[in-house]
């Protein structure tokens, strides 16, 4: 039943695509339990990705930064996610986006991580231009979040001090572990 339903889909979304567009792969992708910063090079500004290795690669801990996003996938920070999926080259991609659709067939795992699983997220970055990036926002209730994106920051006793590194322009990477709902808790400030 589930190889049926599988191939049901596969034809569905097969279906569904443009003539010119092209089917490259059906694979298997591990996907990180937290999301990174990307200065939105592929996606016109600040915010988050997902990070995944991908057929071979996957348990190498090489993870990369996936700028196309996975359609039908409803991602929960704190889990790592093995699935398979469907790669398709589009011929007439949307502007300022990747030719390369990301289509979720199946959820193979769900893991969650212990909560005292510590990773590491930049914060800010000086660029060679002389841009500095932030992804630190602060609401007028002094919340913290990651900009563009629905990732809170308990930062604790380390506001005042990554408030003011911000100021400075310092550049800045947080170590963090999980908190509950969309929230990653500030243990560590590392100035880079």
């Amino acid at each position: 039943m589930k190889k049926t339903l599988l191939l049901l889909i596969v034809l569905l979304t097969l279906g569904s695509c443009n003539d010119d567009d092209e089917v490259i792969a059906i694979t298997t992708i591990r996907v990180n339990h937290y999301k990174t910063t990307t200065n939105g090079f592929f996606f016109g500004g600040l915010g988050t990705v997902l990070l995944i290795e991908e057929g071979d690669q996957i348990g190498q801990d090489n993870f990369t930064p996936t700028f196309n996003g996975i359609n039908g996938f409803d991602y929960e920070l704190g889990f790592i996610y093995d699935l398979k999926v469907i790669k398709t080259r589009l011929a007439n991609p949307p502007q300022d986006s990747s030719n390369i659709r990301i289509d979720l067939l199946e959820i193979i795992s769900k893991t969650p991580v212990s909560v005292d699983t510590e990773f590491n997220v930049r914060l800010t970055l000086n660029q060679t231009d002389g841009v500095f990036n932030n992804w630190i926002f602060v609401d007028q209730d002094n919340n913290y979040s990651i900009l563009n994106s629905s990732i809170r920051i308990d930062c604790e006793n380390l506001c005042n001090e990554l408030s003011t590194k911000i100021s400075n322009q310092e550049q800045l990477t947080g170590v963090f572990t999980h908190g509950e709902n969309n929230e990653y808790i500030l243990i560590e400030i590392l100035n880079e």
